[in-house]
């Protein structure tokens, strides 16, 4: 009943269109001039409407083809970026080689976890602790200089008091003249050094490192620039402003210094 019944529905169209099949096969079959141009007409009008259909296989295949590109792109992307790291890393190695060549003390990989993980603090997250070797007062450097030093020390976790703390404090010395002072934080990213006498030599562009006195942080380590250097004859010391080479802002991963092998050894000995 339900075939019957849509084909009395569209028994109309149905008709008109055996009426056109039967048309277009007579007019096909016919030599008539009016024949041959019908069959032109139609020719024409089958052309033109396979054109759109003859691209969508191309269509598709184009799309296909993209999509392919848009994946090796990615891919491209991402070893390009993954160079690019391996060259950062190459580059800050090569950096630390001058501290990598003193027998004397270690060198513990670590990356920055969390910032500022404890109040009133400027601080480092790292994900080393006490099982790697990690202990509280150990140097924390950088390719570049010094970061900060070790405030607490867990298991597998460590805080770093950076430089830029405001109770930060470190034995310097100017590289040039051997002149001493206490390295602290000014403002911002910007240290000072105090207890330098007014009467001794320092410039605008000296080098400071860690001194070693103390026996925490060792000597050597590069600090940063002086960039100011104010006397004063009411003071009796300089105002000595110093700019780190150390980017805090921008610390991903750090080295902790550790005595070496050998002066763990030596040192559980005395």
């Amino acid at each position: 009943m339900n075939l019957l019944a849509l084909l009395s529905a569209w028994r109309d169209w149905i008709a008109l269109v055996l009426a056109l099949l039967i048309s277009a096969t007579m007019m096909n079959s016919s030599s008539h001039p009016s024949a041959e141009r019908f069959r032109g007409g139609i020719s024409a009008i089958l052309g033109v409407a396979a054109a759109p259909v003859m691209l969508i296989p191309r269509t598709v295949k184009v799309w296909g083809e993209n999509a392919e590109l848009r994946a090796e792109n990615i891919r491209l992307l991402g070893e390009r970026d993954n160079w690019r790291d391996a060259v950062l890393e190459n580059i800050r190695l090569r950096r630390l080689l001058g501290f990598r060549d003193r027998p004397e003390f270690d060198y513990l990989a670590a990356e920055v976890i969390a910032r500022n993980p404890a109040l009133n603090l400027a601080s480092l997250l790292l994900d080393k602790g006490t099982e790697d070797g990690v202990h509280v007062g150990q140097a924390v450097i950088t390719a570049e200089g010094l970061a900060g030093v070790v405030h607490h020390a867990g298991k597998g976790s460590a805080v770093v008091q950076l430089a830029t703390d405001r109770n930060f404090a470190a034995s310097v010395r100017v590289e040039r003249s051997r002149v001493d002072g206490i390295l602290r934080w000014k403002q911002g990213e910007t240290l000072r050094v105090d207890g330098v006498a007014r009467n001794l030599d320092v410039k605008k562009g000296d080098r400071i490192v860690t001194s070693g006195l103390g026996g925490v942080i060792p000597g050597g380590i590069p600090v940063g620039l002086v960039t100011h250097v104010a006397r004063s004859r009411e003071e009796l010391f300089l105002q000595v402003d110093v700019d780190p080479y150390v980017s805090f802002a921008r610390l991903e991963e750090v080295f902790v210094v550790l005595p070496a092998a050998g002066e763990k050894q030596r040192g559980g000995a005395r």
